[in-house]
């Protein structure tokens, strides 16, 4: 049996409205543009209505310039259709989208929510009070993410955790971050392979000051209280 080497690609947000925002490419033809009719909507005037699509085919996937007019481009260079290579950077008026061929071929990154939205977490209901957050700088951008806590939060690699983290090197349920009775927050290890941090230390239970510093795989993050 042939192997299926297309299974599992997809596509992040790397500049734009939508930056880190990730798509699967999962069906045949996905289609890219300004239109809202299109499978990934760019938010941006400098797109066209339907600027291109990605054709997956027995060798992969191909991006096609849908509009013809040559300003779609990969990795600098304008293409009119042609063949994606694993990391290959695309870029449409204003936005730019990094390709991934599969699962495993993403190197480490900020925390994400699988193309739903940036932020990460539950959104707090009107009622809920929120006393504590993490805090990351992202290197890339210099701009600081912040996740609003709630009384208590799952961190890991599955897509059901409240904090997800796109990383080979955590587990599918590394760690948990729960507030205690008298509002403080402590941090559980959940058996995970790697381990999780606080302030350089590995620990399997530990109770959060502002200041920590947090270190669940290639994250770090810095706990601070609202």
């Amino acid at each position: 049996m042939v192997q299926d080497n297309t299974a599992g690609a997809y596509l992040v947000i790397q500049i734009g409205n939508s930056l880190g925002k990730r798509v699967e490419l999962w069906k045949e033809s996905t289609t890219i543009g300004r239109s809202r009719e299109c499978d990934i909507f760019l938010e941006d005037i400098a797109v066209h209505r339907k600027q291109a699509s990605i054709v997956r085919i027995a060798a992969g996937y191909l991006l096609r310039d849908d509009h013809g007019s040559g300003d779609s481009f990969i990795n600098g260079q304008p293409a009119r259709e042609q063949l994606l290579n694993n990391g290959d950077q695309l870029h449409f008026g204003h936005t730019s989208l990094i390709f991934y061929s599969n699962e495993g071929t993403r190197p480490f990154q900020l925390p994400s929510s699988r193309g739903k939205e940036l932020h990460v977490g539950k959104t707090p209901k009107s009622e809920t009070h929120i006393v504590a957050r993490l805090e990351q700088q992202n290197e890339r951008t210099g701009m600081q993410q912040s996740i609003e806590l709630l009384s208590n939060m799952t961190i890991g690699r599955s897509r059901e955790c409240d904090i997800f983290l796109e990383d080979l090197a955590v587990s599918r349920l590394h760690a948990t971050l729960r507030e205690i009775p008298d509002g403080r927050f402590e941090l559980l290890d959940n058996h995970s392979a790697t381990g999780t941090f606080v302030n350089g230390k590995a620990i399997a239970k530990c109770l959060l000051q502002a200041g920590d510093t947090i270190q669940i795989g290639a994250s770090q993050f810095i706990f601070v209280y609202a």
